[in-house]
């Protein structure tokens, strides 16, 4: 039932990832930061999830629902395959659980975290007459899909200029870039001395420049890459590589192995560290001197990058998706995808030259507090759900 305090608004949310990626970890910051004298959040998604888990620490209620598990996106261009789309037909039985839990809960506004969930709550939106939005966390294409959701959908958040709909109205869009909390981001020398420890050896030197990718690892975010540059930088430069995140998809676990098998037969373990899964991302973030994003996909707006900056570090990343439009010459370094040649010179050219690596550094912590302040984003979101609730 709706609560008793009738100023409030009730905001379902829906989110259909098992796991925790960029995505997620944008919802649970705007979860975290949500004016909850005025909204009330309740959060659709599977109810066995580390998705789920995660909310249930913020305090939001979860509502377990039957929702289309994410796609295995490891093809560049083929995002969604016909086995994928009849799994989500089979599983249309989740538009009854979405209908009853918005009459339950009386849910003023559904706010879906992506299309296969808008394409969802775009039906139920309808049946109960209320607004509906999606945060499109997306810049590839998905045809006739995109056209559909469009059409279900009161208003878009778009994360970059990347994931604009030709198609749609320019007043549907509004682009709001993801946030990061500027303050509770950044780590202490204390531990960021003690991750360094963690991971080295106190025989080894410290003139190393630390270069590094923070994500999932998948062939989409282009590890492969980095991997090649090291190898073209062994006995030229001082480098070591952390690759920090883990596997989701099976195909990954491979990719994870192979990863592993090439640092083996290239002879350069003494200069990739493979460091798992680390959930607590701000203080490896801040003990790189360089991020790397390799991305060989278009991605929409790169949390790796976004909180780079916040730390103040310089990021190489390849000019696709948002990516081009995060990334300045004054913050960074933007290279050809699957060119690990260009990623090994570009990580030599900011390792020669250290002022140059930190006037980067100062100017990325720059564009962060303008750009990607979560306080800012997650207020400018909240405008959206009241315009939307006032038109409703």
């Amino acid at each position: 039932m709706k609560t008793s305090d009738t100023s409030k608004s009730n905001i379902l949310y829906l989110d259909s990832g098992s796991g925790i990626g960029g995505g997620q970890r944008s919802l649970l910051l705007l979860l975290d930061l949500l004016d909850k004298a005025r909204f009330t959040p309740f959060v659709g998604c599977l109810g066995d999830s580390s998705f789920a888990a995660e909310v249930e620490k913020t305090a939001v209620r979860v509502i377990p629902l039957s929702l289309p598990a994410a796609h295995n996106k490891t093809d560049k261009v083929k995002r969604f395959t016909l086995r994928d789309l009849l799994e989500d037909f089979r599983q249309l039985r989740v538009i009854v659980e979405l209908h009853q839990a918005v009459k339950r809960h009386a849910i003023d506004l559904i706010h879906a975290n992506s299309l296969s969930v808008a394409l969802l709550g775009g039906i139920v939106a309808r049946i109960n007459r209320i607004p509906i939005l999606m945060h499109k966390r997306y810049a590839t294409s998905y045809g006739i899909l995109d056209k559909l959701c469009e059409k279900l959908l009161h208003r878009v958040i778009l994360v970059s200029e990347a994931t604009r709909w030709d198609f749609a109205s320019v007043e549907k869009q509004t682009l709001i870039y993801n946030g990061v909390n500027l303050d509770a981001f950044q780590a202490s020398p204390e531990e960021i001395e003690t991750l360094r420890t963690e991971l080295f050896s106190d025989d080894e030197p410290d003139a190393a420049v630390l270069v590094g990718v923070v994500t999932r690892i998948t062939p989409e975010k282009g590890i492969h890459v980095l991997v090649s540059a090291i190898r073209e930088l062994k006995g030229k430069a001082n480098v070591k590589l952390l690759i920090v995140g883990g596997p989701y998809f099976q195909k990954d676990v491979e990719y994870m192995e192979t990863l592993k098998q090439e640092v083996a037969d290239s002879g350069i373990e003494d200069s990739v560290i493979f460091t798992g899964f680390l959930s607590d991302t701000r203080i490896v973030t801040s003990l790189l001197d360089i991020v790397l994003v390799p991305s060989i996909i278009p991605e929409a707006c790169p949390r790796t990058i976004i909180e780079a900056m916040a730390v103040g570090k310089p990021v190489i990343a390849t000019p696709l998706g948002g990516s081009k439009e995060l990334v300045t010459p004054e913050t960074g370094i933007l290279v050809p995808p699957e060119d690990a040649s260009a990623v090994a010179d570009a990580i030599t050219t900011l390792a020669a030259d250290p002022e140059r690596l930190t006037a980067m550094g100062n100017a990325a912590r720059d564009r962060a507090v303008q750009l990607f302040s979560s306080e800012k984003n997650t207020a400018l979101t909240e405008a959206v759900y009241t315009d939307l609730l006032a038109a409703s």
